[in-house]
């Protein structure tokens, strides 16, 4: 018997190559239209799919090659390889995604007050055809959440709603959000923050409302983060909420609140104004001097008119004028 070795690649290995390759261009070419140009989510989520099911028709592709190779010893062992593996690594993404749906709850929106969450009103707008809808779900996302996540809770914070609505937008901003509204509290009205953020590399939009209540002396923060599009979130927006309160966090840490309602921040009040540091003088040079008050280098001292008129003397007679080095005269009546 003789063993005949063909030099000929089948097809199967050719195309198996060429799927492999075609899905991962695919899937980039999605990616950054939808990153840098702002395809429609819908569009680039369709484009995404359609990839993966070319490299998973690769994948198969290249089973069949390998086995016809491996019968026939014809050639194509290199296309093949090459297939197998840019397929298989092509789905291995959707397989780590699907793993985690075990472990997180199925929800897109989360809020710190299941009640009554803050509302997107500016940004109801913004969500297209396809989109999720901005009404929470209600009492389902409400028990998932609170098994998954029963950390995120509301902030009750020591200091007017005026100042904590001031920080609250400040972490925004330190976060890189784009704010949309911003409305401060009125009165008896809460204020209220809408924001959007998009994620780093695939630039899926992500919704963010706060909601700042209370009076002179406290208030209360409540955060809601929800998805566009997507029944899953896969644990980003309970980052995001985590997130934000960290920073909300760190900003009032850097904040000194004052009776006069002045912030002491980082060293200096708000204003440019020196903020002195406890168990040092102040310079006499380091602030307005306050009237009658003239510098020296020992301190602060009076100025004249705060002493008293001086005491002018008489002048000197002309028997006690001398000459340098003479002795005044004496007299011996």
């Amino acid at each position: 018997m003789k063993f005949v070795v063909s030099e000929r690649v089948p097809a199967s290995a050719r195309w198996t190559s060429r799927l492999a390759l075609f899905s991962v261009g695919v899937l980039l070419t999605a990616i950054f239209l939808h990153r840098v140009f702002s395809m429609p989510t819908p569009t680039a989520i369709y484009l995404a799919a359609a990839a993966y099911a070319v490299a998973g028709a690769a994948v198969l592709m290249g089973l069949f090659a390998a086995s016809r190779i491996w019968v026939e010893g014809s050639a194509g062992t290199a296309r093949v390889v090459v297939g197998l593996i840019v397929g298989i690594a092509m789905l291995m993404a959707p397989v780590v995604l699907w793993l985690s749906f075990d472990r997180l709850p199925t929800i897109n929106d989360i809020t710190t007050d299941t009640a009554t969450p803050p509302a997107f009103v500016k940004l109801a707008s913004a969500r297209g055809p396809g989109a999720n809808k901005t009404d929470y779900p209600g009492a389902p996302f409400a028990k998932a959440q609170g098994a998954a996540y029963p950390d995120l809770q509301p902030l009750v914070i020591e200091r007017s709603s005026e100042e904590t609505f001031e920080v609250v937008a400040e972490a925004l901003r330190r976060l890189k959000m784009t704010i949309v509204r911003e409305d401060p509290p009125e009165g008896t009205a809460p204020g209220a923050i809408e924001a959007v953020e998009r994620t780093l590399v695939l630039g899926f939009y992500d919704d963010i409302a706060v909601r700042v209540s209370g009076d002179a002396r406290a208030s209360r923060v409540d955060l809601r983060s929800a998805s566009r599009y997507g029944r899953h979130d896969l644990g980003r927006n309970a980052e995001r909420m985590r997130r934000i309160m960290r920073e909300i966090v760190t900003r009032l840490e850097a904040t000194v609140p004052t009776a006069s309602g002045e912030r002491f921040t980082r060293g200096r009040l708000k204003g440019d104004r020196l903020v002195p540091k406890r168990g040092k003088a102040l310079d006499p040079k380091s602030r307005l001097l306050k009237p009658g008050e003239t510098a020296t280098k020992r301190g602060l001292a009076p100025s004249s008119a705060q002493r008293g008129p001086e005491q002018k003397g008489s002048p000197p007679s002309a028997n006690e004028r001398r000459a340098p080095g003479r002795r005044p005269a004496q007299s011996f009546e």
